[in-house]
């Protein structure tokens, strides 16, 4: 699993490596950064999520992720067609921030694993 979390980050740095040319890149930019944060973390710490500061951490990089895709989920009809990502700007930036919240989420059973919150104290 930790591999999984590991690739994920990588797809989500080279997400945020992407937006140098952007207008408003530096802000897409932070909002791809916070899911490769969390999958980092999931990767090689994961028992930090089963801490009350990770929890909350986690709870609101989920909840204003959800809300972003609600404010840039695309309004235009057939928006999933591939000929609108490449022409609508709020296509892309629509799907770009659900992409960025779901990764998130697959970060969200690590904070209420069992195994996960006694890993830091295993003896190697």
């Amino acid at each position: 699993m930790t591999i999984i979390y590991a690739l994920l980050m990588l797809v989500m740095l080279g997400f945020a490596g992407l937006q140098y040319n952007d207008d408003d890149g530096l802000y897409w930019a932070v909002i791809y950064l916070v899911p490769a944060i969390a999958l980092g973390i999931a990767a090689l710490a994961p028992h930090q999520f089963a801490t009350l500061v990770g929890r909350i951490l986690l709870f609101l990089a989920v909840v204003i992720l959800a809300s972003g895709v609600y404010v840039y989920w695309p309004a235009q009809a057939n928006f999933w067609a591939s000929t609108n990502w490449w022409d609508a700007e709020p296509v892309r930036e629509g799907l770009g921030v659900a992409i960025a919240y779901l990764f998130t989420c697959a970060t969200v059973p690590l904070a209420f694993r069992r195994s996960v919150r006694h890993e830091k104290y295993k003896v190697a």
